[in-house]
């Protein structure tokens, strides 16, 4: 994977790359669990970053779809287009930002696990111009990382709490 479009692309950023990564064991199967995340409108529902979301092309949510959402951070609200760049199936996919005011990649990974379980592994790489809202780095990135994680559990609890009433999210 480390070949992959997103390591190649990646490498044509600046210099002021911020990179968080973190995982999170879900008590749900890979299967659903990717399909879950990789609608990328269901976004809103677990990302606290996320307000709204909506695919904007007509493929099916696998490579080329792109998706509008509509991002909070600090307090303020943007507007991204992310497109899916590459995708494997239970596997991996990794998004871009196309449109927005910082140009970022991120890489979920699915590892299947012994009893159905699945470890998601994310990767989320922005382009750090400096002076970002007037913040520095370290803030943004502290910030940025909270983020990931604390969405992380999100995304444990609604798959964990929908697969034991017998439900389907999204």
């Amino acid at each position: 994977m480390r070949d992959s479009v997103f390591e190649r692309s990646w490498s044509r950023f600046s210099l002021n790359k911020m990179k968080v990564e973190h995982s999170v064991f879900i008590n749900h199967p890979v299967e659903k669990t990717f399909a879950y995340m990789s609608n990328l409108e269901n976004q809103a529902d677990w990302s606290g970053f996320v307000i709204s979301a909506r695919k904007i092309s007509s493929e099916e949510m696998l490579v080329g779809t792109t998706v509008r959402c509509t991002i909070r951070f600090l307090g303020r609200c943007f507007e991204t287009t992310y497109e899916i760049v590459e995708c494997k199936p239970d596997r991996y996919f990794t998004f871009k930002s196309i449109i927005g005011v910082a140009p970022s990649f991120t890489c979920i990974r699915f590892e299947p696990l012994d009893g159905g379980g699945t470890n998601v592994l994310v990767e989320v790489n922005i382009d750090f111009t400096g002076g970002y809202l007037g913040f520095e780095e370290t803030l943004i990135t502290n910030l940025v990382s909270r983020q990931v994680a604390n969405d992380l559990q999100t995304l444990k609890d609604i798959l964990e709490t929908t697969a034991s009433i017998g439900g389907n999210p999204g």
